[in-house]
């Protein structure tokens, strides 16, 4: 494929509010020094912050569908003072086997984590998987992927 810009294929792809969303989330990746890198083999994006691949996500123009993939990361960053963010962060943890779709815990899950305080067993190698986010919901992802810059890059 040749080189493409994300929002090229937000454009292309989606319809409604949900481009609308994503193109958001695309200006908020370009005003933030985030890179996004096509990622042929998975038909989606890795989004870059510097060297670190912080997030994954795949644009499906037959749901009208944007995925967005927080890469593995513990959160363990202690106990922000916005109770929405927590409360967010807290209800979309993914577990492992659900993930993926496999039916057994896989060898990548990290077996126990701690999210903002909170202990979780068995999550999945990405801690995070988001499908469709409203507004309210994108801003609090754009929360969460700065709070992850800080913590890994």
């Amino acid at each position: 494929m040749s080189e493409q810009l994300i929002e090229e294929q937000i454009k292309a792809e989606l319809s409604g509010d949900m481009q609308k969303n994503a193109l958001d989330f695309a200006a908020f990746l370009q005003a933030n020094d985030f890179s996004p890198k096509r990622n042929d083999e998975d038909d989606a994006w890795n989004i870059f912050y510097k060297e670190t691949n912080i997030v994954f996500v795949k644009i499906t123009r037959e749901k009208n569908e944007l995925a967005i993939v927080l890469n593995s990361c513990d959160f363990d960053g202690g106990n922000p003072a916005d109770n929405d963010l927590k409360e967010f962060a807290w209800s979309w943890v993914v577990f492992c086997p659900q993930g993926c779709g496999a039916p057994t815990i896989c060898e990548m899950s990290r077996k126990r984590v701690t999210i903002f305080g909170k202990d979780y067993e068995n999550i999945c190698i990405a801690s995070y998987e988001f499908f469709n986010p409203d507004t309210h919901e994108l801003e609090i992802i754009k929360k969460l992927m700065i709070m992850l810059i800080k913590q890994v890059c």
